[in-house]
């Protein structure tokens, strides 16, 4: 039972960043679509049912219950699900809304009973095998995507809007400036995934001194920048940017004999110059105002940049008028499926959850954040600590612009990894 729960969690975690990919071919090529796309939650459920069931006579299983972390995961979900009775809407998208709002909150529930379960150390080591070895191939694949294989080639998959995955994305529809997805749903989730990857490589590239360790670690920052490039998404960009700066921040901190290689100082000055050498003449090109500001004057769609404005508008005013909130799969990509009231995308995941659970459910998810991200912080000594700390932050960003949280292969992975750390320390506290 409690080897069982451990291969599921592992599964679990090198699937998702292919699921959307997997899920699609299969499910279209033998009938089955809709259940290749539930079939992941399914399974969730059951690794987490086994993990409960290993732990639920374990001495230190009373302690868990205990945890204020907990308490405030459990307000969340019961708060969502009370919402159901109160707040009902189109039921099939109420279900979405519910599996996308608390799934990836139960995996990190998962991550902390089989980081209690197992040795932390060993779990943490094969978990970032996992994720690390996935995302290689997500990142190959990526680029592939760009320079070698034709736009139509997940066509041949089954993408298509009808089965729910679109099989190409251009900065505005427009087919000369093509965005990669990879196996990822959508370029701004891909780049979501790859800050943490990026955040993984570049910390233990700074760690570890074994040549060979930094050898790959360098590749995977490299090829990690390449493909963040190819997304073309500036929520993305921004985000990375961040957990960049946090990496290094927090690398200062906890080493004082640590110095910013000159090398790495000169590459980021060249690139600041060469990138505002760029941009600066060039601001009024096709391609820059394409690319950096998605605001041609050719493009008949809506300015991003305005459309989030009113967005925000429009969720703050929502917000006001119904601060308890409209119930799960009014708002967000569940919302797409709402035959009662309509679509809501808020592009800002924050927004979302205001619009469907309310101010105070706002409050719980939030509250639930920054205790993780101070539980993180608590343990900055270890780089997994740092590497999963300074995504945080990138991705924390990303879903003031995107609702990345949604994303499978971005919640999962993070949430995942972050439970696992999050109680390591909390496991061997009891030891003592």
């Amino acid at each position: 039972m409690k080897r069982a729960s451990l291969f599921i969690f592992y599964g679990l975690l090198a699937y998702m960043p292919l699921h959307i990919l997997l899920s699609t071919w299969l499910g279209t090529s033998l009938g089955v679509l809709d259940f290749a796309k539930v079939f992941k939650d399914v399974i969730l459920f059951i690794g987490f049912g086994l993990a409960l069931a290993a732990s639920f006579k374990k001495p230190w299983f009373k302690s868990i219950l205990k945890d204020r972390l907990l308490w405030l995961i459990s307000a969340y979900a019961a708060l969502t699900l009370l919402l159901v009775l109160f707040k009902p809407t189109d039921q099939d998208a109420e279900i979405l809304g519910v599996v996308y709002n608390l799934r990836f909150l139960l995996f990190f529930i998962y991550a902390m009973l089989l980081a209690r379960l197992f040795e932390p150390s060993q779990l943490l080591r094969n978990s970032l095998k996992v994720v690390m070895s996935v995302g290689l191939l997500v990142l190959i694949f990526g680029v592939l995507q760009y320079t070698v294989l034709p736009d139509s080639i997940m066509e041949r998959v089954g993408y298509s809007r009808e089965n729910g995955a679109l099989p190409a994305f251009f900065i505005d529809n427009k087919p000369d400036l093509e965005r990669v997805m990879s196996t990822i749903r959508d370029p701004n989730s891909f780049g979501a995934f790859i800050i943490i990857i990026l955040s993984i490589s570049l910390t233990y590239l700074l760690a570890t001194k074994n040549p060979d360790i930094k050898k790959v670690t360098a590749g995977f920052v490299g090829l990690s920048t390449l493909t963040l490039w190819y997304t073309f998404s500036r929520s993305a960009w921004i985000g990375a940017l961040l957990s960049v700066a946090a990496v290094f921040a927090l690398r200062l901190k906890t080493d004082r004999n640590f110095k910013l290689p000159k090398k790495y100082l000169m590459v980021a000055g060249v690139l600041i110059v060469l990138s505002l050498l760029f941009i600066i003449p060039l601001r009024n090109t096709y391609f820059v105002q394409n690319v950096i500001f998605h605001a041609d004057q050719s493009t008949v769609l809506e300015d991003p940049n305005e459309l989030r404005q009113r967005f925000l508008q429009e969720s703050v005013a929502a917000a006001v008028d119904n601060p308890l909130g409209y119930g799960p799969g009014t708002a967000g990509l569940a919302s797409i499926r709402n035959n009662v009231q309509g679509t809501t995308l808020n592009e800002n995941y924050y927004l979302q959850i205001l619009h469907e659970v309310g101010l105070a459910g706002l409050l719980l998810f939030l509250s639930i954040l920054i205790i993780v991200a101070i539980r993180l912080y608590s343990q900055v000594s270890k780089p997994f600590a740092v590497a999963l700390l300074a995504a945080l932050i990138g991705i924390a960003f990303t879903n003031l612009l995107v609702h990345i949280w949604a994303n499978e292969a971005v919640s999962y992975t993070w949430w995942g990894l972050a439970g696992l750390v999050v109680f390591t320390s909390k496991k061997k506290a009891t030891k003592k």
